[in-house]
């Protein structure tokens, strides 16, 4: 009849043994939802939750942004050495941006509380390595077999304008692999080395870019002073221009036009510029270009209004050679 008794007071004994042994529910180790290991973070302040959350993520950018620049310059470097052309930097920094601001769509906000000290809102906004690695691990093998395809059918583009095209968009893929590979270095994730002849790839299109020159032979009874306004424009923007023909690598060709207007104003005279104008590679006969511009202008005087509409719309063809000359990679002097 006793041994319940002491079956009691056992377990009471043990019960007090395991309740000394344990510590109080504030000393707990708490852990941390978002380990540096797992996750990319930032943290920022802000007068409202709304303020603080904008910040984080914007230093969440600014803080990747940055390192994969930096990255991805250092391998442009070891491409072709010290010396990055002006050109190719602009084209890494633009090509970083944009795919930065793209790929942080991963990013969140982790967590928002009051921030006593400051008086407002303290946020933390965080990147998932593991699932922004899974994601550009497939963007790169995608751009990896765009350059190999590309590069390929580079053994059949004939044409120097045509063939610094070509070069300029591998060049812009490569780019783009080599801001990948940073993303993924940044998070942690080494990738092996990308392609063997990145710099002469780079080389070739450098070289390319510096020999291009370009002709205007332009039709039509105001093409002269047409001429004059393109070609002084194109020299100050840094495009080398040519008297020769046979010497160009692009053509510059078309139709200007001119044409009186009746609007009714007796007191002022109006002439409508048109300009029909087609960018040639010279090697090759394929137009790579065309552009259909008009300005209108008004003067007291017929040949005033004449000469500003012919050179506002030289002014309007040259803006759009520019993008063109640009996006095939033609360099400035």
């Amino acid at each position: 009849m006793k041994r319940p008794h002491w079956i009691v007071l056992t377990l009471v004994v043990l019960m007090a043994v395991g309740c000394a042994g344990s510590k109080p529910a504030g000393e707990m180790p708490v852990d941390d939802p978002f380990p540096d290991d797992r996750f990319l973070t930032a943290e920022a302040v802000g007068a409202t939750e709304g303020e603080a959350k904008r910040a984080a993520m914007a230093e969440l950018a600014a803080i990747f942004e940055s390192r994969v620049y930096a990255r991805t310059v250092q391998q442009a470097i070891s491409w072709m050495g010290e010396g990055l052309p002006e050109q190719f930097d602009r084209q890494v920094e633009q090509t970083v941006r944009i795919d930065t601001d793209v790929q942080l769509e991963g990013a969140r906000i982790g967590r928002v509380e009051p921030d006593d000290a400051a008086g407002g809102f303290r946020a933390l906004a965080v990147l998932d390595r593991r699932q922004a690695v899974g994601r550009w691990q497939r963007e790169l093998m995608e751009t990896q077999m765009a350059i190999d395809g590309q590069v390929e059918a580079l053994v059949g583009v004939k044409g120097r304008l045509s063939r610094l095209a070509a070069l300029n968009r591998i060049t812009a893929l490569m780019v783009r692999q080599a801001a990948i590979e940073s993303r993924l270095s940044v998070l942690g994730r080494l990738v092996p080395p990308g392609l063997d002849d990145r710099a002469d790839i780079i080389g070739q299109r450098e070289r390319m870019a510096r020999d291009v020159s370009l002709y205007i032979q332009l039709d039509g009874n105001p093409a002269p002073p047409f001429t004059r306004r393109l070609n002084a424009l194109l020299s100050g923007d840094g495009y080398r221009l040519t008297p020769y023909r046979d010497e160009a690598a692009g053509l510059i060709t078309g139709t200007i036009r001119v044409q009186p207007l009746d609007l009714g104003n007796p007191e002022v005279r109006f002439i409508r510029a048109m300009a029909d104008v087609q960018l040639v590679d010279m090697d090759t006969d394929t137009q790579l270009a065309a552009f259909d511009e008009s300005v209108r202008k008004g003067h007291v005087d017929e040949g005033e209004a004449a000469r500003r509409a012919v050179e506002g719309v030289a002014e309007q063809v040259e803006n759009k050679l520019l993008h063109t000359l640009s996006t095939l990679g033609v360099a400035t002097e």
